[in-house]
């Protein structure tokens, strides 16, 4: 089964998602592109109701757009996020020198956080640096993401085959594995073939722009779509 990761801004919104389904809740400012972070201070927040209110959810939480380059800054923001009490913090590896992708992911492997390495795939997956990433056998988990949002979900601008064996990759070594990049609801199919652990979720789910309030309707109808078929098929609950 594909869980369901929905991004969320604030504690109404993380409410929202927890009520209405989402398996994953990740934290991030979508006004502020990618992988856009919120103030520790609100993720502590939303940490802190969302551990009371629905003590199962694995939260994440972004550390904003930076390049590989600047390592020190990834890591002083890796620090404020994981005592805020995330589970998992999501650090972008965007497209830079193989020295300082190198340095950056040998350093992220070091954290005595719950590191999820989030690769920005718009020009491609690059098959190396993802088995070289799985070889580390030191994060969790592995996504792909895009920064573009205005070019078309992920399944669109990357073969399914190569989605496909990137799925394959991160759970030959035993990690589990993501796929986000303005997925739609209609991706659903899709991501059923190609069943990654997870499958992130923002644009699609609100009432508007990607920056718009979500819609706690198109979360319950997207978890549906998502859930194997005899579950799409049973009756629904009611006010679903």
């Amino acid at each position: 089964m594909v869980r369901l990761l929905v991004s969320v801004r604030d504690v109404e919104e993380a409410r929202c998602a927890a009520q209405a389904g989402a398996d994953l809740i990740d934290l991030k400012e979508p006004a502020e592109g990618a992988l856009g972070a919120l103030p520790a201070e609100r993720i502590a927040a939303i940490v802190a109701v969302l551990r009371a209110e629905h003590p199962r959810a694995r939260i994440s939480a972004t550390v904003g757009d930076l390049p590989p380059g600047e390592c020190a800054e990834i890591l002083a923001r890796v620090q404020r996020i994981a005592a805020c009490g995330v589970d998992d913090v999501k650090v972008g590896v965007w497209p830079g020198t193989h020295v300082q992708t190198a340095a950056l992911l040998e350093a992220l492997a070091a954290c005595r956080a719950s590191i999820v390495p989030v690769l920005v795939a718009d020009d491609g997956v690059d098959a190396a640096l993802v088995e070289k990433i799985l070889r580390r056998r030191a994060f969790p988990a592995l996504m792909l993401d895009t920064a573009d949002k205005q070019r078309g979900s992920l399944l669109q601008r990357v073969p399914l085959a190569t989605l496909a064996n990137f799925v394959a990759a991160v759970r030959l070594h035993g990690a589990l594995a993501g796929l986000a990049g303005s997925l739609r609801i209609e991706d659903a199919q899709a991501l059923r073939a190609l069943a990654p652990d997870f499958a992130g979720f923002r644009g699609a789910l609100t009432v508007g722009a990607r920056a718009a309030a979500l819609d706690a309707r198109l979360v319950r109808q997207l978890r549906r779509r998502l859930a194997p078929r005899a579950e799409m098929h049973a009756p629904l609950p009611a006010g679903a």
